[in-house]
């Protein structure tokens, strides 16, 4: 390509205005509504290439023109604009929708915007941010404590309300660029929606920020976004700590994440093309940041080892900009994949998601692989680069590619689980009864042989009853028979029948009598009594006072009696465990002394190392419950000791030689026992070819 053709390339719609530093130009693109900065030397060398002699340009000179391209001043041919449209297309999952202008907002909103935006302001809100990450780090064990709370109260939210929430922040985070843009002097554009990943963002034009001459200007344009959504989350923080209530708590925190963590994982991150990357392009004085880095990195694989001393630090730094900014573009695609993934799971919506989460995964390896096969043949930016570094690049990204697949990476499965005595002696109710009074409650200490309640059933002492009275005339009978039999000498058969029959009801009565005698339940130990871990739903109707009380035991006074589930547990021993729901899928993955780290709101910041002492399949709670879905796959429990004693300190010096338990120890079961805890489970190494297996099995029903 030589200077005259480069020039005749240009567009001629592009005009410059001076900046005050007499050095910089920033160049308007009125049409696509773009600015870009430069210097006059780079513009000049682009006016001036008209009246260069023809010839083959500096490699200064075709670096500018590369950039050119990059910033959109050339012309397109119309193989570009069909490209261009067609990556417009075949990109469903990041398109923008104008609406409106919103200038008008804007400038209405510059009267009172000094409350945020002028120095005071910020002075201000800067010391009571510092104040509020201090007090969040003081707090950091109660804020770590509420994750698994919020965790249940995310999931318990309909997906409106979450998507509403970020919207909502999302939206104060984009008229924070419109009304400091317009604060400073700028027009501010429309501002729309831009469909993300599933995900409704609004945004704002605000490219006529780039008039501002000054950098700190654009800079902080640029920054007005973050600074108005951290000042949501330091508000929600104190909220968090002061609201009384549950819901409000948890909807602080959420507020937090969004406004907080995820504004730095994202909008002021320079890795992703949002606020911060815009910031460091000005730092940097770069009209298309990535594209430099990318040319940058290109430069070093294409030189030889001998040459790279001659890139400065610039290129080198850049270099290592894209490939951080690649790897971590991944990452989040693979994140944003899983969690839509899961989302649809909980929706029914799995073999969906998956099919198009498998069509964007395919879409792009088409697309690497195109562009591998171009830097083999030496096509389009690898024209003139030596076949042997093309082929030894294309083989190095192959062996990438086949290692990520291959190697086995740490696999995790958050679980929650629920805590629970480990040896506790089982109290049944007799089926049939209804329950006359009841001497214990849930916490009292007991000792063996001690009644815990009375059960009456009339039917079954009737029937008692009636078996004694048969069993009375049977005997008189036998006896009759035995004498006659002995004055006449007739035969014994009669009599031999009688005994049978007498023998026969004896029996009948020794199991109704052992039957009337449990009716008096007794403690088969002496410990303390808790409540059943799968205490049956009580019948509404039945509801009263008693019901509403957390230490009466269920089925109570009045009630039908059940044998199928327990109706208390006697503990005597301190020791604890947690139950684990696993899926049929992890089974074959989860064994006995697998590593479990668990942890509870009851202990916030604090861990506890165990490791899997036994996997078994579930207990039904009785006849009725419906077994496990297949598509649930929660077929499995994997049982884990929970080492309270050790968490907490409560175990003191030889106390573990005296093997009875202490009061102390067993004041600690009613404050864990059903508890809830959360627990990750620490898998085999896994390569992603098998999840890939997996998932392309579960698809097809293999």
């Amino acid at each position: 390509m030589n200077s005259s053709h480069d020039a005749s390339a240009l567009r001629q719609d592009l005009h410059a205005l001076p900046l005050p530093d007499g050095r910089g130009l920033v160049v308007v693109d009125d049409i696509g509504g773009r600015f870009a900065r430069t210097t006059k030397r780079i513009w000049q060398t682009l006016q001036g290439s008209k009246s260069q002699e023809s010839g083959a340009p500096s490699p200064s000179d075709s670096m500018f023109w590369h950039q050119a391209k990059a910033a959109g001043w050339l012309k397109r041919t119309d193989v570009e604009a069909s490209n261009a449209r067609s990556r417009w297309r075949h990109s469903p999952l990041s398109f923008r929708i104008p609406l409106a202008s919103i200038d008008p907002v804007a400038r209405r909103l510059v009267a009172i915007s000094g409350l945020v935006f002028s120095p005071l302001a910020v002075a201000l809100f800067s010391i009571a941010g510092l104040v509020s990450l201090l007090f969040w780090m003081v707090r950091w064990q109660q804020w770590a404590g509420s994750v698994p709370s919020l965790q249940t109260y995310l999931a318990s939210l309909q997906p409106l309300t979450i998507a509403a929430t970020f919207v909502l922040t999302k939206t104060a985070h984009e008229l924070g660029h419109a009304v400091l843009c317009r604060r400073l002097g700028s027009r501010c554009g429309v501002i729309g929606v831009w469909w993300l990943c599933f995900m409704p963002c609004p945004y704002v034009d605000v490219t006529d920020v780039w008039r501002q001459p000054n950098a700190a200007r654009r800079g902080a344009v640029m920054a007005a976004g973050i600074w108005v959504e951290w000042i949501i989350a330091m508000v929600a923080l104190w909220v968090w700590w002061l609201a009384p209530s549950h819901e409000v708590r948890m909807t602080a925190m959420n507020v937090v994440l969004v406004c907080g963590v995820s504004t730095v994982l994202f909008n002021a991150n320079p890795l992703m093309r949002y606020d911060g990357y815009f910031i460091l392009s000005d730092l940097l004085d770069s009209a298309n940041l990535r594209e430099e880095a990318r040319r940058g990195l290109r430069s070093l694989l294409v030189s030889p080892v001998r040459r790279w001393h001659r890139y400065g630090k610039r290129v080198w730094s850049l270099a290592g900009y894209h490939i951080a900014s690649k790897l971590y573009r991944i990452s989040i695609s693979i994140a944003i994949a899983t969690f839509i993934l899961q989302w649809a799971a909980g929706w029914g919506l799995w073999r969906i998601a998956i099919v198009v989460v498998a069509f964007a995964v395919v879409r792009y390896a088409i697309g690497g692989i195109w562009n591998l096969f171009r830097m083999i043949r030496g096509s389009g930016t690898w024209t003139g680069v030596p076949g042997g570094r093309r082929v030894g690049l294309a083989i190095c990204f192959c062996i990438a590619v086949v290692s990520i697949l291959m190697v086995p990476f740490p696999r995790y499965r958050h679980i929650t689980g629920t805590v629970r005595v480990r040896d506790a002696a089982l109290v049944y109710l007799p089926r049939g009864g209804v329950i006359q009074s009841v001497h214990v409650r849930v916490g009292d200490r007991v000792e063996m042989g001690q009644p815990l309640a009375e059960v009456s059933d009339p039917a079954l002492q009737l029937k008692l009853e009636k078996t004694r009275g048969q069993h009375s005339v049977i005997q008189e009978r036998v006896h009759a028979t035995r004498l006659a039999s002995l004055r006449t000498g007739i035969s014994s058969r009669d009599w031999q029948t009688l005994e049978a029959a007498s023998a026969s009801l004896s029996s009948s009565q020794t199991q109704l009598q052992n039957r009337v005698d449990s009716l008096s339940l007794l403690s088969p130990k002496s410990g303390l009594v808790l409540a059943s871990s799968n205490s049956a739903t009580p019948d509404t109707s039945l509801r009263n006072w008693r019901m509403d009380d957390p230490f009466t035991l269920r089925p109570t006074v009045g009630q039908t009696t059940e044998d199928r589930i327990a109706w208390c547990r006697i503990a005597s021993d301190a020791r604890l465990e947690v139950v684990l729901e696993i899926n049929a899928a992890d089974r074959d993955r989860i064994a006995k002394d697998s590593p479990v780290r668990l942890t509870s709101s009851s202990m916030p910041g604090r861990k506890i190392e165990t490791t899997v002492r036994v996997v078994s399949p579930m207990e039904l709670a009785s006849e009725a419950t419906a077994s496990p879905k297949v598509e649930e796959e929660s077929a499995y429990e994997a049982v884990c000791d929970f080492p309270i004693g050790n968490a907490l300190e409560i175990h003191e010096a030889g106390l573990r030689a005296n093997p009875s338990t202490t009061d102390r120890e067993l004041d600690v079961l009613l404050r864990w026992d059903g508890a809830s805890c959360r627990a990750v489970l620490r898998l085999p190494p896994q390569p992603l070819w098998k999840d890939a297996k997996h998932s392309i099995e579960r698809l097809m029903g293999i």
